[in-house]
């Protein structure tokens, strides 16, 4: 995955943040970055101290206290320098190379200001900035600029001599905000103002501060821009003001059901997938197997019915693009009907029937005189269905944001199609979020309409080695009518999700889902799943750099597309060579008649 996810630098943050804590299996609350899009490294080794002394539960508490509040920027600020005042004298004793380090920090703070314009400037919380340029003044050993009385006392109470302990921070911090009537304890509120910059505005309004502090993992259905104009559309970065804080582990199982719905699997069978699935670099994730959003009306919290109304918005907007561009994609999927059908009539060995008519089989021809058995004869069915079932998977990873609307109907076009053929398809969409992947079956084998295809959305991470582990999991639960399983992928090839792989001999650090590694990992399954008997396919729509990745894990099972016209003649390309790779044989739509009584 590409859009919003880790980016390079943002990947680097999240090493800076465990590497200080000394611990590799959270996710961090928050990352810091310089307003040049680099990593602040030395505030990321003060995010991961705060989570080594006072751990997560503890300090998402204390910025939920004001969350919402007018002031909330303003407070979220000033923490942010009480904490590391707290961080830095518990750590200095055992990392001396701290000291070094806040000094360029302090150095990159008022380096920075010389590079901000007029406008800049005056965006700034002058109070948050008096706080911060005295505290860096002071590490630099310069004088403190000139305060008020109350701006001084302030400062003071940022930079407690004593860092407080766990069970203190919390009110030791509210203490000193309602003394010195920042934060009485109770959220006060004001009527949102919703702006949409470009260009100079949206510029200057990410360099109000050297550093930011972003949170980090929150489902969220997001318009994919224009996707006629070239299939570009905008990117959203996951870690800014949509996502919330990590949750425990009741609450993500409950978070996971009210975004996708109830699980397909029985408690037991999903219980025994994750034991036998989630296991090696998978350790410690989740499954989840669903078939669609819970509605508005039966959504269970506030936030669950705002992403069931965005899903519909999704869907109508899907709806739309398939409505305008109906007559390009009844011409693809007329092509590739017609590719899939020719195909199976060039390589089709029929099953006959037993008959009373027809040709003589030499093999029966002794149950006349002896049983009386008129069925004699061997006859071809008249109706033949393929014994073989197509599995379309649909990333639905953020980075296919800008392209939703055409995802859905590429999907789409492949089961109408492919339903047209007689062959058993079913199409379900896959991501990751708060380390569940999650399967969501849009249309079932027995579902006769494809239309349920445009529920599609596109949210959260890929993990595209669990999500193919998965897939072979949900045909051995539901294999469909047919023996035979073609599993096609549309993709971008470029798995990357937020839960890390876990330590291990050879990694003892642990590492990042995503890059070669997680290209690697992908590959690995795809092979598992073809020693099983079930081909992998893929349909590939991404970036020229992912084309090697792409390769590597499919292999000559790879078409690329640019556009949709170019659908019906890669997909097609793809189901004919496992038709005569197979030598498709057909079965009979009616077991009844398959054996004479």
């Amino acid at each position: 995955m590409e859009a919003q996810s880790y980016t390079a630098q943002e990947r680097r943050a999240a090493n800076q943040v465990w590497a200080a804590a000394g611990e590799y299996g959270f996710e961090p609350l928050f990352l810091a970055r310089n307003t040049d899009g680099t990593v602040d490294f030395y505030m990321n080794c003060i995010v991961g101290l705060v989570h080594k002394y006072y751990g997560d539960d503890l300090v998402r508490g204390l910025f939920n206290t004001w969350d919402g509040d007018v002031k909330q920027s303003l407070l979220d600020d000033l923490t942010w320098l009480y904490l590391e005042s707290a961080a830095y004298a518990l750590e200095l004793p055992r990392r001396p190379v701290l000291a070094e380090l806040r000094r360029a920090h302090a150095d990159y703070f008022f380096g920075i200001q010389y590079k901000l314009s007029r406008q800049e400037w005056m965006a700034k919380n002058q109070l948050v900035y008096s706080m911060q340029a005295t505290r860096w003044r002071r590490v630099q050993g310069r004088a403190d600029p000139v305060l008020t009385p109350y701006e001084s006392q302030l400062a003071a109470a940022l930079a407690p001599e004593t860092p407080p302990k766990p069970e203190e921070l919390k009110a030791s911090v509210l203490a000193f905000y309602a003394k010195f009537a920042l934060f009485d304890g109770t959220v006060h509120q004001k009527l949102a103002l919703h702006l949409h910059l470009e260009g100079l505005l949206a510029s200057l309004a990410t360099k109000t501060m050297p550093t930011q502090m972003i949170k980090t993992d929150r489902m969220t259905v997001e318009h994919s821009g224009s996707v006629d104009a070239g299939g570009g559309g905008p990117t959203a970065d996951k870690r800014l003001a949509h996502i919330t804080l990590k949750q425990n582990a009741a609450e993500d199982r409950a978070y996971i059901e009210s975004c996708f719905g109830r699980s397909l699997y029985p408690p037991e069978r999903l219980r025994k997938a994750e034991q036998e699935l989630c296991t090696g670099d998978h350790l410690g994730c989740h499954l989840w197997f669903a078939s669609g959003v819970p509605s508005p009306e039966q959504a269970p919290t506030p936030e669950a019915k705002h992403l069931a109304e965005q899903a519909e918005l999704q869907a109508d907007r899907n709806r739309a693009y398939d409505a305008k561009n109906r007559e390009l994609h009844r011409s693809v999927v007329l092509r590739l009907t017609e590719q899939i059908q020719n195909c199976i009539l060039v390589h089709q060995q029929p099953n006959a029937r037993i008959a009373r008519s027809g040709n003589l089989d030499p093999e029966r021809v002794w149950r006349a005189p002896l049983l009386d058995d008129s069925r004699v004869f061997r006859c071809a069915e008249e109706e033949n269905q393929p014994s073989f079932t197509v599995d379309l998977l649909l990333d639905a990873s953020a980075s296919r944001l800008h392209c939703q609307e055409v995802i859905a109907a590429q999907g789409a076009i492949l089961a109408e199609s492919l339903s047209r053929c007689r062959i058993p398809v079913r199409v379900s969409s896959f991501c990751s979020l708060r380390g569940y992947t999650v399967l969501r079956v849009l249309k079932h084998f027995k579902d006769k309409q494809w239309q349920g295809v445009n529920q599609y959305f596109a949210s959260g991470w890929n993990r595209d080695g669990l999500a193919l582990r998965a897939a072979g999991d949900l045909l051995d639960f539901d294999p469909g009518p047919a023996p035979r399983h073609l599993l096609i992928l549309l993709t971008d090839a470029s798995p990357n999700d937020s839960r890390r792989i876990p330590p291990s001999p050879e990694n003892p650090l642990g590492r990042d889902y995503g890059g070669p590694y997680g290209v690697d990992d992908t590959a690995a399954e795809a092979r598992d799943l073809r020693r099983k008997g079930i081909q992998v396919s893929a349909v590939f729509m991404g970036e020229n750099s992912s084309i090697p990745a792409a390769e590597r894990v499919y292999g000559k099972n790879l078409a690329r597309i640019r556009s949709m016209d170019q659908l019906a003649r890669a997909a097609g390309q793809l189901i004919q060579h496992e038709i005569r790779a197979w030598g498709i044989e057909f079965i009979q739509p009616y077991c009844l008649f398959c054996f004479p009584f």
